[in-house]
């Protein structure tokens, strides 16, 4: 077994101690010293030089001393100096960090631009990765934590790691093993066909869970289906007679309307041959009017049109005129806009960042006042936030305004377009005006000397007119009409003959409705013999996972000599639930005093250091508040608490 003990340990300027050496020659020792005086100090030293964390596993801690204020000093090197026997040999680690001051061209002074870290291997330097293999070559950070802490294996591992250590410690049961220890679990060798039990549960789970719910919607199912079902029986054969009868008078009412349909089609004929003799007619009108009055009609025509235009730029002239209204208050207020930004942009210029008040910067956690450090940083944060916003507000009220100026440049642009083409619309309503006067004058001396034409005298007109009298006359003879009649008629037949095929299709789908209750009884019969075997499966395995608790839980305890593991849990509904919790004396770990947790965990550290092979020191706080602690191989540094000590006092056994 590889044996590791702490020999001799060396701090200079870390955290509160200034210069301090633990010279305990790899024997156990008692560190006396009342709070604040570096006991702890001394672990978090311990396991910087190795690991570059605290005791509190925390790798962002400052090793740095601090002042009164809260500020780091300056100027400082901060250096632990640690002497390891291994297996008897000695082995030296060094590692300091200290400040770098850089010196910029062209000014006075020096600033901070950072921190080193310089690494020693038996005094010879070396490089931080070689420094770091090295340590991973004596021992395994994990491994280490776990040997060093009495604390480490129950509250910074997760239970699953935990339970994964035990296992790896005292070796897992395997699943065939458990069967053998229990005649009545044989039948689970053919169940599993080479699955794993949790595999096996969960396929069983999911198996009940999906059968249960099957089975619960099958009688839902059978309900809705079982009120579809007709409570009173039908002579189908009577309906279907019936049905029969209905359709021949549909088909003697449909022939009704054939006949009627044929009248009432000659009847339209002669209804659009009538429109057509008195289009055409009006067409010879218009034909002889024409040549009676050419001259008027061209002046009636012309004049039309000329009204038409004159309407249209009228239309246009006052479109543009509220074109040019519009473009004239949209560029009033566009420039009272940039007036507003401009004082708007004054306004957020003279903003001014105003530091806060010091005090207002309290620890969220213990409730005091933060370091003077971190109160300047948060301030430099705040102000360069200050100047961030502020500088985006003035750089978009910038960019705001030249987008309005831009507008209003081509808002101009297209009033002064606006406003010509105003000039050349009202000229040309002038033109059209004078136009309009002198077309007044020439129709009233076209009508003064035309006469109207004479139609009856026209043999096309007359033959036209002998032929619409003929027609008018035949269309104005009586005719019966019994179509809506006969369509009222031919509906009521057609509900009954729907109403009936309704009764008739419904029959098939009663026949098919109770084929379907007795298929989802018969589903039913069938998942609950399923879930029957599915559920005596799960018994199985709970007597499966319970015998493997026995055998687990015995063989991994015998390992122990003051700490039980649990390592499965019944629920209330009977089922087991993996886990994996320290008891001593019948109490679990988290209500356990602290005596009872350190003794506890000084028996992890033995059964683990056989595990791994290796003993490290042990670093055991509060140590004053335990009476007695067990025997362990394994080098102890008790840190306890003692009111007269004002610095560290160092006892070795």
């Amino acid at each position: 077994m590889n044996e590791i003990r702490l020999a001799r340990m060396e701090l200079r300027n870390f955290k509160g101690i200034k210069q301090f050496t633990l010279d305990i020659n790899g024997l156990t020792a008692n560190v006396f010293g009342e709070n604040g005086t570096g006991k702890t100090t001394l672990y978090d030293g311990f396991l910087w030089i190795l690991f570059n964390k605290d005791s509190a596993n925390r790798a962002d801690f400052s090793v740095k001393p601090q002042g009164k204020n809260g500020n780091d000093i300056n100027y400082l090197e901060t250096e632990v100096v640690l002497h390891l026997l291994i297996d008897g040999r000695p082995k030296i680690l060094r590692k300091m960090l200290e400040e770098v001051w850089t010196k910029k061209r062209g000014e006075a002074s020096k600033e901070f631009t950072g921190h080193q870290t310089s690494y020693w291997i038996d005094t010879v330097p070396v490089k931080k990765k070689e420094y770091t293999d090295q340590i991973n070559s004596i021992i395994d950070e994990n491994a280490f934590k776990l040997l060093t802490n009495p604390f480490y294996f129950c509250t910074q591992l997760k239970w699953e790691d935990r339970r994964k250590t035990l296992m790896e410690i005292c070796g897992d049961v395997s699943d065939a093993d458990v069967i053998a220890s229990d005649k009545s679990l044989a039948a689970l060798t053919d169940i599993l066909s080479g699955r794993s039990i949790n595999d096996q549960r969960k396929i069983i789970a999911e198996r009940i869970k999906k059968l249960n719910k099957d089975i619960d919607a099958i009688p839902i199912k059978i309900n809705e289906l079982s009120r579809t079902l007709l409570s009173e029986d039908v002579n189908y054969q009577v309906v279907e007679e019936n049905l029969l009868a209905q359709k021949a008078v549909l088909r003697k009412i449909e022939q009704s309307m054939t006949d009627a349909s044929q009248t009432a089609a000659e009847y339209r004929q002669n209804q659009q041959d009538l429109f057509k003799l008195t289009a055409a007619m009006d067409e010879r009108k218009k034909e002889l009017d024409a040549g009676a009055m050419a001259g008027l009609n061209r002046a009636i025509d012309e004049k039309s049109k000329l009204e038409g235009e004159r309407y249209r730029v009228s239309a246009e002239l006052s479109s543009s005129e509220a074109n040019i209204k519009s473009s004239k208050a949209n560029i009033s207020d566009m420039e009272n806009e940039l007036v507003t930004l401009r004082a708007r942009w004054n306004s957020e210029n003279e903003k001014q960042f105003v530091d806060p008040d010091p005090d207002m910067f309290i620890c969220p956690t213990c409730q005091q006042s933060l370091p003077q450090e971190k109160k300047e940083t948060q301030i430099t944060q705040m102000r360069a936030n200050f100047e961030s916003t502020k500088a985006h507000a003035l750089a978009k009220i910038n960019e705001d305004g030249k987008a309005i100026a831009s507008r209003i440049n081509i808002r101009k642009n297209e009033l002064e377009e606006l406003e010509s083409k105003l000039i050349l619309t009202d000229l040309k309503r002038s033109e059209l005006a004078e136009r309009l006067t002198e077309l007044n004058k020439e129709i009233e001396a076209e009508r003064q000397r035309t006469f109207g034409a004479n139609y009856e005298a026209d043999a096309k007109y007359s033959t036209l007119q002998a032929q619409f009298q003929a027609l008018k006359t035949e269309l104005n003879k009586p005719i019966e009409d019994q179509t809506s009649e006969l369509i009222q008629r031919k509906n009521e037949v057609a509900e009954k003959i729907n109403e009936l095929n309704k009764v008739l299709n419904n029959r098939d789908v009663q026949i098919r409705t109770q084929e379907r209750i007795e298929e989802l009884k018969d589903e039913e019969r069938s998942l609950a013999g399923q879930l029957s075997e599915f559920e005596g499966h799960k018994y199985l395995i709970e007597q499966f996972v319970k015998a493997k608790v026995n055998l687990l839980e015995d063989t991994i305890n015998s390992r122990f000599e003051i700490v039980k593991w649990k390592l499965f849990k019944v629920n209330i509904n009977g089922g087991i639930e993996e886990c994996c919790e320290a008891m001593a004396d019948g109490v679990t770990w988290p209500n356990v005093n602290h005596a009872g947790k350190v003794n506890s965990g000084l028996d992890i550290i033995n059964v683990l250091a056989g595990h791994y092979g290796c003993t490290a020191p042990i670093f055991i706080d509060f140590r004053e508040s335990v009476s007695r602690i067990i025997e362990t191989k394994s080098q102890v540094v008790n840190l306890i608490k003692s009111e007269p000590d004002k610095v560290l006092r160092v006892e070795v056994a």
